[in-house]
């Protein structure tokens, strides 16, 4: 996948990796996203550990509050809604 060209510095996230965050953000553990996107639970690990370097993030649940913050994620209510890449 290719990424945005991103001129300011800030993390930019593939669409397999906003996907995975927003699963995570709902509480899943690697091997549900893994179930859900039909790839193997390490595969998901390892995007959840570019997703938290990306965002300089100390563990997942920082992790999922710093993607707030940038915008990577919208919390609605009980919902949690991936943002567009």
């Amino acid at each position: 996948m290719h990424q945005a060209l991103n001129l300011r510095n800030d993390p930019v996230l593939t669409r397999r990796e906003a996907e995975i965050l927003k699963y995570v953000a709902l509480g899943l553990s690697a091997k549900e996203v893994a179930r859900h996107v039909e790839i193997s639970p390490r595969t998901v690990d390892r995007h959840i550990e570019n997703i938290r370097l990306k965002l300089r993030a100390k563990n997942r649940t920082h992790m999922v509050a710093c993607a707030v913050k940038a915008g990577f994620l919208e919390l609605m209510g009980g919902e949690v809604r991936a943002m567009q890449l």
